[in-house]
């Protein structure tokens, strides 16, 4: 099996290989910059690439329950009416047991059942949450003062010019005086006789040293500008990849907050704490109470005979298998979901085609076409968007 999965990647890699071969380019770059820029493309690509993963197994289990749901709608009498009758007691059971635990609870019904459903994930959730919380503070931090940045060096070099203005006004008012005082030092020698040279020196010698001071400042002046325009491009290109990060993050942290229903990590871990107690005290009462561990192993044993793919589900939601409203409910939120996530799924493979096809041509363009790493990287996003599957 190994020997075949490395043929496999083998082949898929030259197809790779052929793709950026066969591909055109339009911008160029040199060297390491071509390399950065190509695989940052190629990172955020490969995000693009996880989430289309990541919701094509979400949507097989949103697809697997639907599937249950029909199997059960499609049962006969005999075994509806037995599945029934076990989920009926399993349903007032739990209303007798959350009798008992809502006197301390302080989840609501649908935090609680949210939590339930996906218990196993909330811990990594919360990590995950927490640490783009974090990541995203952190790169709010970087654009604000990249923006500083980019204004106080604008800053200078308004200022800059305005010094430059000032210095040519000040030259022309040197070269006046100088003239008039050349004029003057000229009719007092012609028309009084008057030894003059020492006056001479003196207004050339003024004239030297102001006008070498204004030819100072005005050429420091000019780099200073010519300083602040570079850093100011820099710090410009800077801003841009701080605020592609920022929307990336910002879209991450929003997603999270709006799938676990929560404002941000320390509420979500307010509640999964509040969650634990609660289901702490659900297990102590659990083991008590032996007629409600009855029904359930009695309920997903006839649930199991019907080969549905998670029975143990039903323990949690038994209403829905005797109340067709709750069921109708259920599966509307399940094909509402599963919508959801075909257009997700579909604007992801449809912004990863798109990006895929300027890398080919960034690496074409750019004369990468060598370049393991870069054409595993783009292997990679093939294989998690499932175009190699195509």
């Amino acid at each position: 099996m190994g020997f075949f999965k490395r043929r496999k990647d083998r082949a898929a890699l030259e197809k790779v290989m052929e793709d950026v071969q066969v591909s055109g380019g339009l911008e160029h770059l040199t060297g390491d910059d071509a390399v950065s820029q190509i695989m940052d493309r190629c990172e955020r690509t490969m995000q693009n690439a996880r989430e289309i993963d990541d919701g094509k197994k979400e949507y097989y289990i949103v697809t697997s329950y639907l599937n249950d749901i029909e199997l059960i709608e499609n049962l006969s009498p005999d075994q509806a009416e037995e599945i029934q009758k076990a989920a009926d007691y399993v349903a007032k059971l739990n209303q007798a047991r959350d009798q008992f635990l809502n006197t301390s609870k302080r989840l609501s019904d649908a935090q609680f059942q949210m939590m339930q459903r996906q218990e196993d994930t909330i811990p990594d959730a919360i990590r995950n949450l927490r640490t783009n919380e974090e990541y995203q503070a952190t790169v709010k931090r970087d654009m604000q003062y990249l923006e500083g940045e980019k204004q106080e060096w604008e800053i200078l070099k308004k200022e800059c010019r305005r010094r430059r203005r000032h210095l040519r006004r000040a030259s022309f008012m040197l070269l006046f005086a100088a003239a008039t005082a050349a004029v003057l030092l000229l009719v007092l020698s012609m028309g009084f006789d008057y030894d003059l040279q020492y006056a001479w020196t003196a207004v050339i010698a003024v004239a030297f040293f102001c006008s070498a001071y204004i030819v100072f400042r005005l050429e420091s002046s000019r780099r200073d500008i010519q300083q602040a325009e570079v850093n100011i491009n820099y710090a410009i290109i800077l801003l841009n990849k701080v605020k592609i990060k920022y929307v990336n993050i910002t879209n991450a942290v929003d997603y999270g907050r709006e799938r676990f229903h929560v404002r941000d990590s320390r509420e979500f871990e307010y509640q999964w704490d509040m969650y634990q107690n609660a289901m702490r005290e659900q297990e102590k009462y659990r083991k008590t109470n032996e007629d409600l561990n009855y029904y359930y192993d009695k309920l997903v044993g006839l649930l199991k005979k019907c080969e549905l793919y998670d029975s143990r589900v039903w323990i949690e939601q038994p209403q829905a298998l005797v109340d067709q409203k709750e069921m109708v409910e259920i599966k509307h939120n399940l094909l509402v979901r599963r919508q959801k996530l075909r257009a997700r799924i579909a604007s992801n493979l449809e912004t990863v085609k798109n990006e895929r096809r300027e890398i080919v041509r960034m690496i074409k363009t750019n004369g990468q076409q060598q370049n393991i790493q870069l054409l595993e990287m783009l292997h990679s996003i093939d294989k998690l968007a499932g175009f190699g599957a195509a």
